[in-house]
């Protein structure tokens, strides 16, 4: 019988994706302190899921904000993180200890007009949630 193996740390996975697709924007795990000096800005990390297979398949969800001084920034923004998020998926991008092996919608992306950071005339954010699976290496 197999030793259960440690899962990859699907954020770290996801973040290093984001990062490498999306040139010139600032890609985080958390909202930075700083976030207005930070835009265009990714904010990426997972808030559900669990290990599906026991030797090791895990299946994240993932929160996506982007947030843009422009509406039209952000919503792009938004699209362009869901085509690189999904394509690294495909593409099976590797990171440290672990690889990206599927991706899918699961809602959005949307516009939010609530929450903190508070929105306004030069602050937009979307929102999508993906459900992304990573095996460990």
């Amino acid at each position: 019988m197999s030793a259960v193996p440690v899962l990859p740390d699907v954020d770290a996975l996801v973040v290093d994706a984001l990062r490498a697709g999306l040139k010139g924007a600032t890609v985080r795990v958390l909202w930075p302190d700083d976030w207005a000096q930070a835009l265009p800005l990714v904010v990426a990390r997972r808030v559900a899921g669990a290990a599906v297979d026991p030797v090791g398949l895990d299946a994240a969800v993932i929160d996506v904000q982007c947030a843009a001084p422009g509406r039209r920034d952000a919503s792009t923004l938004a699209r362009t993180a869901r085509a690189v998020l999904l394509n690294a998926c495909r593409s099976q991008f590797a990171g440290a200890d672990g690889y990206l092996s599927h991706g899918e919608d699961v809602a959005g992306p949307f516009e939010i007009r609530t929450g903190n950071p508070t929105p306004g005339p030069d602050f937009f954010r979307f929102q999508a949630t993906y459900r992304v699976t990573a095996r460990p290496l």
